[in-house]
């Protein structure tokens, strides 16, 4: 038998296996098309998902999270990768993170600003903030969101290659040196 050929069908055989539709409309979700269908979140939990995102992650010297199409990842990210009960968790936190959003904020959620979300992360996420009991589940639903947020912020192309130390074939290895020596101060791009 010829062993190029069956060295062929072994790669195609287990690259057809490792090519899901889940892992295709992860690589969807980084296109550049405008307009996203949502794939875990609704279309209105989206919207406002992607403000909380930018407020963690804002445009600066650098692309923010919507620009860098952090939301569309995540969403992609959690209805691919994470199983129905870690999903259905994820879901009830986000309810109860809307449900406590309105009561700090004391408006609706459908009329709260940016700068109403703000306030919410802040009282949330800043450590040492007096958090009652009901509000437990939506601090762990923001803890969540941040985590993901930055997750997907590291392993995204444009900050891998652009912002952090990247190379991308690799050289020799050389241990306990100091990274502001040889990055600049920069995390290595995984």
């Amino acid at each position: 038998m010829n062993r190029r050929k069956a060295l062929k069908n072994i790669g195609s055989g287990v690259g057809a296996i490792v090519v899901t539709p889940s892992v295709v409309s992860l690589f969807q979700s980084c296109q550049s098309g405008s307009t996203y269908n949502t794939v875990y979140f609704n279309s209105g939990d989206f919207d406002k998902i992607s403000q909380l995102m930018e407020l963690i992650i804002p445009s600066s010297d650098i692309p923010g999270a919507i620009e860098l199409k952090l939301p569309e990842f995540t969403d992609s990210y959690i209805a691919a990768v994470w199983d129905k009960k870690r999903q259905d968790e994820f879901s009830s936190k986000l309810k109860s993170f809307l449900s406590v959003s309105s009561e700090i904020s004391e408006k609706n959620i459908d009329q709260m600003s940016v700068s109403d979300w703000d306030a919410v992360l802040s009282k949330l996420l800043k450590p040492g903030s007096e958090i009652s009991e009901v509000e437990k589940e939506a601090e762990s639903f923001a803890k969540d969101l941040r985590s993901l947020t930055v997750s997907a912020f590291k392993t995204n192309e444009f900050i891998g290659e652009k912002v952090l130390a990247y190379a991308p074939v690799p050289g020799e290895q050389k241990g306990c040196v100091d990274l502001m020596e040889t990055t600049g101060g920069k995390s290595w791009s995984l």
